[in-house]
Order: structure tokens, then C-alpha cells, then sequence
């Protein structure tokens, strides 16, 4: 259940600068969405960056996170759980900070 959030975590994204392999342009404003890797799998996630704004590449951000599927992914994670930013190859990588969706039991 997520309670009174919308997101299912509050993440530490860091995206890599263009010259070492991340984005060539800065993500839309509102929302951005690609896979996030965790260990050997993937899972899809919206960011929600109305609160910030576009991320550009090289920069760093607690953003709020959801997933398409949080029943499947959020018992994999725990506060400092770290996972990749994918687009076809990895472009960031983040750190959960909070747990909005799950009680680790």
C-alpha cells in the first residue's frame, strides 16, 4: 500500500556526464522514465521531476521514484539499495534514501 505517496521510493539519482557515456541532453521537466537495473534484472519507473525540473547530464538529485510494477521490485530494496539508470547502456545510478511502498519484514 503506498499511503498518502504517490511515489513508492525517494531516491539519490546521479546521471553520468555525456563524456562518460550518459545522455547527450537533459531529461524532460515534468517526468522521466527508463529501465533501472537491480542486480541482474530490470524493472520500469517513472521519475517525478515536476518538484526540480529537467536533470542534466552530471547532475545529482533526491527525486521521488514509481514503478510500473512496485509488488515485483520493492522487495528487492532497502534503504541504501543501489540500482542503475538505463538507456541501452547505463546512463546514472541511484541509491534508495526512503521507502514509501514497503515494510522490509
Amino acid at each position: 500500500m503506498r499511503g498518502t505517496h504517490a511515489a513508492d521510493i525517494l531516491a539519490e539519482v546521479h546521471l553520468l556526464p555525456t563524456e562518460n557515456g550518459g545522455r547527450q541532453n537533459p531529461t524532460p521537466a515534468d517526468k522521466f522514465g527508463c529501465p533501472v537495473g537491480i542486480g541482474s534484472e530490470f524493472f520500469d519507473m517513472r521519475i517525478d521531476l515536476s518538484g526540480i525540473g529537467s536533470l542534466s547530464p552530471g547532475q545529482t538529485a533526491r527525486v521521488p521514484i514509481t514503478f510500473l510494477r512496485p509488488d515485483f521490485v520493492l522487495p528487492l530494496l532497502r534503504v541504501g539499495s543501489e540500482f542503475t539508470l538505463w538507456e541501452g547502456r547505463t546512463i546514472g545510478h541511484g541509491r534508495v534514501i526512503e521507502l514509501y511502498g514497503h515494510t522490509a519484514g
